[in-house]
Order: structure tokens, then sequence, then C-alpha cells
């Protein structure tokens, strides 16, 4: 599975390309997190059982444990990191996506703001699969599998048109998407196995969707503070600057005998910081 060529322009709205060429860094960090985890998980399962299998079932994602009344709130992520030790089809799957759409993604919005949109991808599936969980019957669930659908599905509504191979079949990046969702829509539909938990890959995709078509794609919470931060610092600044051309009018107007202990030591400050 490989994306061949592009049909749109490059990067968008504040995309990764402003100001030079886009630094990927963050699809290579998940997959070499993914990988270590799993090889980690697999040989403390399989030669120190026990330490291995609870520390496995505490960073699942285990609705039983939070129906129990215990807000597991790390496992929101950490499931995300962990792949089915029985089936290493499970990871080298999620990983070979993983590796060509985030890329892709992240080449498109650069990495801060794939990364959010990842993490968030992760969390917004568990919350999904706990509601689920709710009110009928929900296996626990490993895998980045909701995540990464996010990307594969926000890939395909911002370059449509990019060719790729799926199972050897060349075709638009659009149609491999449809056939991924519904995939997961029958599964629901035929209520088929629950451990492929296609509930959390919808979340995931219906996420894509959404934050792809209304560019939130492109928000990026650390310019975001930044400016938060920027704009309360010139409120309070001109607020400042208010407050003592009043409190040097009342001087003039009326002596500094007049002035309160606050107003003197708000005067001190201002004299420090000029």
């Amino acid at each position: 599975m490989r994306s061949a060529s592009f049909d749109d322009d490059g990067g968008g709205p504040g995309g990764a390309f402003d100001g030079g060429a886009p630094r990927l860094n963050l699809t290579r960090k998940l997959l070499w997190a993914n990988g270590i985890l799993f090889a980690a998980s697999f040989l403390l399962v399989r030669f120190v059982p026990s330490i291995g299998a609870p520390l496995w079932e505490w960073l699942r994602l285990d609705p039983d444990l939070w129906l129990s009344g215990i807000p597991a709130v790390w496992q929101l992520w950490t499931y995300g990191f962990l792949h089915d030790l029985g089936s290493p089809l499970h990871i080298l799957f999620n990983m070979l996506v993983l590796y060509f759409f985030g890329t892709m993604l992240e080449g498109l919005v650069g990495s801060r703001r794939f990364a959010w949109q990842y993490f968030a991808a992760l969390a917004v599936g568990a919350v999904v699969h706990l509601l689920f969980a709710s009110f009928t019957t929900a296996l626990p669930v490993v895998g980045a599998s909701g995540a990464v659908l996010y990307t594969v599905i926000a890939c395909a509504v911002l370059r449509p048109r990019a060719q790729v191979l799926f199972f050897f079949v060349p075709m638009p990046l659009k149609y491999m998407a449809l056939i991924l969702v519904g995939l997961d829509i029958f599964a629901v539909l035929s209520a088929g196995d629950s451990r492929t938990a296609s509930d959390v890959h919808l979340a995931g995709a219906a996420l894509g969707f959404v934050a792809a078509r209304q560019g939130w794609i492109y928000f990026d919470p650390g310019v975001w503070w930044s400016d938060r931060r920027a704009q309360r610092t010139q409120a309070s600044a001109a607020s400042d600057a208010e407050h003592l051309d009043q409190l040097l009018a009342r001087i003039q107007r009326d002596g500094i005998h007049t002035l309160s202990r606050r107003d003197k030591e708000f005067l001190s400050r201002m004299s420090k910081r000029g």
C-alpha cells in the first residue's frame, strides 16, 4: 500500500510546509513506540507472566474496570500502544498503514498538529467503546486501529485522488477509505467478532472525516496557547497603563498622600518594570 501521486497542491492553511521542508518525526516515533511495546509486552507475558499479565490488563481498555467505578483514565491512550499478542498481523497491518498515511498526514499538517490529532483519535475511540459497553457487552480493546483509520480518512478527505495500492489493486485513496469503513460497518451490522472493536474504528473514521472537512486538522494547540498568552499579556499591559495614567493624574490633582497602600505598591511595581 503506498501513495503514488497527488492531484492537489501541498500543505493547506498553516500546513507543515510553512517556511521550509516538514520535519516528519512523529510517525517514526509512533512506529518505534508501538514496536518496542509490542515486543516488551510479548516477552513479559510469555516469560514473566506474574508481571506481564497484570500489566497488560492494567494498560488495555477494559470496560469492566470502568463500569466497576474505577476511572482508569490512562487506558484512553495506553490501549492504543498494545496489540494482539497472538496475531503479529494486527500490529504489522496497523504499522504499515500508519507508516504510509501517518507520513502523508504529518507532511500535510505538521508533526505537532498530527500529534494532538492522533491522541485525540485514540481517546475518542476509547470513549465510544466505553459508551457502547454501558448498554451492551463489550470486550477489552487493544490496538491503534482507531487512530490509524482516523489518519487514513483524514488523508482521503484532503487528497481523495491520491493513488494507492490496496492489496495490490491500484485505486484512488477515497475508494480505499470507503472500503475500510464499509468493512467495519458490515462487522457492526452483522454482529461479528467484537474483538475487532469496529466501534473504535468507526469513531476514529468519523472524527477523521469531520476534522478534515471542518479544517480542525490545521488547529495547533501550541500556537493557540501562545496567542492566548500574548493576548492576555497585551490586555494586562493596557490595563496597567490605563491605571497608571489614572494614578498619575490623581497625584497631580490631589497629591500622593491620597493614594492607598495598594496604589503605592502598584506604582513601585510599575517603576521597577520600566
